[in-house]
């Protein structure tokens, strides 16, 4: 295909002017644009269409570090009296040789091309190409051409997901081509029926190349400048950014005007946004993981609240503003969030009346919310709330989007907002913000391990009826509070919860409620173990949620179906489905919160790594309380997981972290059956106490949990030598995963697989490979004690005991203490 595929219009005023150079009239073309938007593709392709023409072609660039004012085989053409052309690109880098340059083609038959960054040449070398030139500005393509450009491409039809990863170019034809080649280099390209399948997510490397190219001439200050920004958001005021970097406004100027130059980032308004996601999401992922925590801490705490001043301004008439606000409405609900927040914020630029200009900056925060940037919706419910007119059920719906948009982007800030919608005043079932108020108080309890508020408080939530104006976003209510259930082991209420089309009658968002609802139910599914039917909910919320540009719920998805494919050994997919979420965090303001992220990650880090880099991952992800405090309450199999991987690799400190962390949710939520089973169950391998793990599989609600129980249990009784109720429990396991479909989890029972096998020892060496207190230890354990007997007569704690049997039981190359008994019987009897 054409390199310069969308550029028909800029290509047609190419071929004119050729003619015209080529009849020796001379004259000046000028390809004006930004870095990266294909003006060294267009200067190529005008070119060979001169050389294909006969045309006499001088091609040089700036770009190399040459002054092409002072280039001999310019000043040989301009000295020949025939036609020719003269080819500069990146003429705006020698902006005194542009200059020198046109005064000497007047009344001479040579022409002049040049490709230029009109912003970074300067204003004289703007006004003197205005004066002399034919200018055609190169910017963003539509998105007709974009797909046009990704068929021709592909040689085949997008999917969704593929094509909302290409729509994230922005219209940036340079950007499209790159991220096309790239995933097709990189082997994330699957052709399928004449249907192209994205199969990875994340950026390729011809992209991240691509920006950071560009990211590497700027100053240290305008790198750092950029990185911030990329944290706090697609679109951002520079007095946000100026507050997370210590400076003031004034002082990042000269950054400010050297980014802009770049095209890293535009002007819009009073804002400065990031030209395309993929340009900012390159920039989020080239930033150290470590640091990109801190950085996002950092905005959660130091981000000021947003105010807005009232304008007063002769408003347009309603009837015209009406028409927007349905075209705005049109626009989101084909999932064209893009085009509908431009007219939204295109209309409220200009003076539109407090009515109308009150229902934009409402259903602009809807889409805002769906597109992933909370903090821009916040912004737009501030806006609206400063209007008089706004009154009644509007009111309250706006007030309701800024809390939970203040949620989403600042966490547990909002904490004091929500408890005081509900403390304050009177709360009313049919107000909108007191409802949200008790969604977003239940979520932050939960979060922090008050279940039993988080449960009150989520089950109020979801008392308010169908009544008044709504948004997609209110699917957030009962999803968020169904999500809950489900982690309690109340699978059918949770269900229940989420079937239906809920009440929201959104117009603009139409799919949010039912592709939020549709992904929450996949969870509740994937919790119950019903793998097949959680599977194909997350995957028609997926298809919905990226058909309409839904962002906010892409990555929820991608959790349960990394899960499903790992319980079912597709570990390749799983490995997809995760890069495809952390591309979607990395390139996000913020997501439904979840403790699912790091989880599945740790899951598949285990079956494809083994115990060592699983436990490294876990050690990272525990390290942080509020993260493992979330997946021990959404995942009630996760503390003996953790402490089983803990024991395999010898690891006393995450096992004490993890032990820590389970008490803790057990003792302050003593009427929650799944944390504290879930407790009891980890202390039960800690202390290798049969009767504890053996009532904790009785207990267990959730299926894996369950099965992974009854796994342990066939260890346990092997390893004390009972066979037969081994073989009861692996029984009981296999029939559990048999029926959630786990094929995977099935293979894994066959053996142990942390501890594979080994042969019994020969000699009597590796017994002297143990230390003095491991032989201690040995031989009381040899001798009949149990752990709290050996640690009671050698003044240890039970946990230490169990530390060291598992060293001493690597060493000896033996998986029970029934063998320990026999070694140990046999260095008696040699002594003797």
């Amino acid at each position: 295909m054409s390199k310069v595929c969308g550029r028909a219009r800029e290509l047609d005023s190419v071929r004119r002017f050729l003619l015209a150079a080529d009849a020796g009239s001379g004259g000046v073309f000028v390809i004006d644009g930004p870095p990266a938007t294909g003006k060294t593709l267009l200067l190529h392709e005008a070119v060979r269409l001169a050389r294909g023409q006969g045309l006499p072609v001088v091609l040089v660039s700036a770009a190399s570090g040459d002054l092409f004012g002072g280039s001999s085989d310019v000043d040989a053409a301009l000295a020949d009296d025939r036609s020719a052309l003269v080819a500069i690109d990146h003429a705006h880098l020698d902006p005194a040789g542009v200059l020198a340059l046109l005064p000497k083609l007047r009344d001479r038959p040579l022409s002049l091309l040049m490709a230029m960054n009109g912003a970074t040449a300067g204003p004289e070398v703007q006004r003197a190409v205005g004066a002399r030139a034919e200018v055609v500005v190169v910017g963003p393509v539509d998105d007709s051409v974009v797909d046009e450009m990704a068929h021709e491409l592909l040689g085949a039809v997008p999917h969704p997901d593929l094509r909302a990863l290409i729509a994230g170019a922005g219209g940036n034809p340079r950007l499209v081509t790159e991220l096309v080649e790239g995933l097709r280099e990189e082997g994330q390209l699957e052709l399928r029926g004449g249907v192209a399948h994205v199969r990875g997510g994340w950026l390729p490397q011809r992209v991240a190349t691509l920006v950071r190219d560009r990211v590497d001439v700027l100053s240290a200050k305008a790198t750092q400048l950029l990185r911030v920004a990329a944290v706090v958001g697609r679109s951002f005021l520079l007095h946000d950014v100026a507050t997370m970097m210590s400076e003031t406004t004034a002082s990042l100027l000269l950054a400010v005007d050297e980014v802009l130059d770049s095209g890293l980032l535009v002007p819009v308004h009073e804002r400065l946004e990031f030209p395309s996601d993929l340009v900012r999401r390159a920039v989020v992922e080239s930033i150290p993981r470590s640091i990109l925590h801190a950085l996002r801490h950092d905005v959660a705490v130091l981000r000021p609240p947003f105010t807005v001043e009232p304008t007063a301004r002769p408003p347009l008439p309603t009837d015209v503003g009406a028409d927007v606000v349905h075209g705005v409405r049109t626009l989101a609900a084909s999932g064209r969030l893009g085009s509908a927040i431009a007219l939204a914020r295109d209309t409220l630029a200009q003076r539109v009346s407090p009515t109308v200009a009150a229902e934009l900056h409402c259903v602009l925060a809807g889409i805002l919310l769906a597109d992933g940037r909370p903090g821009d919706a916040v912004v737009e419910t501030d806006h609206a709330l400063t209007i008089p007119s706004l009154t009644g059920p509007l009111r309250g719906l706006a007030a309701a989007a800024r809390l939970l948009g203040l949620y989403f982007a600042n966490g547990s800030r909002v904490r004091e907002h929500a408890l005081s919608l509900l403390t304050v005043r009177d709360r009313d079932p049919s107000d909108a913000d007191a409802v949200m108020a008790a969604t977003v108080h239940s979520c932050l309890e939960w979060n922090a391990g008050n279940l039993t508020e988080g449960v009150y408080w989520g089950r109020e939530s979801t008392k308010w009826p169908p009544t008044g104006p709504s948004a997609w976003w209110f699917a957030h209510t009962p999803v968020a509070y169904a999500l809950k259930l489900a982690a309690l082991g109340e699978f059918t209420e949770a269900e229940e919860l989420l079937l239906g089309d809920g009440p929201d009658t959104d117009e603009a968002v139409t799919s949010g409620g039912p592709a939020a609802r549709l992904i929450g139910r996949s969870r509740v599914l994937l919790q119950a173990g019903r793998l097949g039917e959680a599977q194909a909910a997350a995957q028609a919320g997926l298809a919905m949620a990226h058909d309409r540009g839904l962002r906010l719920l892409v990555p929820l998805a991608s959790t349960v179906l990394g899960t499903v494919a790992i319980h079912r050994g597709e570990y390749d997919l799983a490995a997809e489905h995760v890069r495809r979420y952390r591309g979607d965090l990395a390139g996000g303001e913020a997501v439904l919160h979840s403790g699912q992220y790091d989880w599945v990650e740790l899951l598949l880090a285990h079956a494809q790594g083994g115990p060592a880099r699983a436990a490294e991952l876990a050690r990272l992800r525990v390290a942080e309380e509020s993260s493992l405090r979330r997946m021990l309450i959404e995942e009630p199999g996760a503390a003996p997981w953790l402490v089983r991987l803990a024991l395999t690799v010898s690891d006393s400190r995450l096992a004490t972290t993890v032990l820590a962390g389970a008490d803790d949710l057990a003792v302050n939520n003593p009427g929650y059956s799944s944390v504290s089973v879930s407790a009891a169950h980890a202390h039960g391998l800690v202390d290798r106490d049969i009767d504890a793990v053996l009532n904790s599989a009785g207990r267990h609600r959730h299926p894996w949990a369950k099965a992974c129980a009854n796994a342990d249990l066939m260890v346990l009784f092997t390893d004390r030598g009972e066979p037969r109720e081994a073989e009861l429990h692996l029984a009981v396991a296999r029939r559990i995963l048999e029926r959630m479909g786990a094929d995977g989890e099935i293979a894994r029972l066959r053996t142990k697989p942390d501890e594979p096998p080994h042969p019994h020892p020969t000699s009597t060496q590796d017994w002297h490979r143990l230390s003095e207190p491991e032989r201690d230890i040995a031989r009381l354990v040899g001798a009949g004690l149990t752990n709290r007997q050996v640690a009671k007569q050698l003044f240890l704690s039970p946990h230490t005991v169990n530390y060291h049997l598992r060293g001493i039981f690597r060493k000896l190359n033996i998986n029970s203490r029934v063998e320990l008994a026999r070694l140990a019987h046999e260095q008696t009897t040699t002594r003797s």
